[in-house]
């Protein structure tokens, strides 16, 4: 269960950031998720709303956003989104191996979106 893991840096770069801005409260909170990180929301959200407690993050609104996975081929130069609604049924150790551009077949892509876990913006009480 990594999400505990990621819960735990989300929450200490928020209360960061919050201190920052002499923030009393932190209202919400907006995450991008990238499909490849395989991080479960439900399971995430819990993690937040546990290491939340007692701190000026405790009853924040968490939303998430899910990026899809982009790819770029090395061969062809074609970039290619695979929609996150798609991945949901594959075993992803199976479906890493298996990306390959879109166009021309080749093997050789690059995930260059869709594998980072990103607080695009927080929303506070000073």
């Amino acid at each position: 269960m990594h999400e505990f893991s990621t819960a735990q840096t989300i929450i200490e770069s928020i209360l960061k950031v919050a201190e920052k801005h002499n923030a009393k409260r932190v209202t919400e909170v907006n995450l991008e998720i990238g499909a490849l990180t395989m991080l479960n929301s439900e399971q995430l959200i819990f993690s937040l709303t546990i290491l939340s407690e007692k701190t000026i993050v405790e009853g924040a609104k968490f939303n998430i956003n899910y990026t899809p996975v982009k790819l770029k081929c090395l061969n062809c130069g074609y970039e290619s989104i695979i929609d996150s609604e798609s991945l949901v049924n594959f075993e992803w150790t199976e479906f890493i191996f298996q990306l390959k551009c879109l166009k021309c077949q080749s093997r050789e892509v690059e995930v260059i979106e869709g594998k980072s876990c990103i607080i695009k913006d927080i929303k506070v009480k000073v």
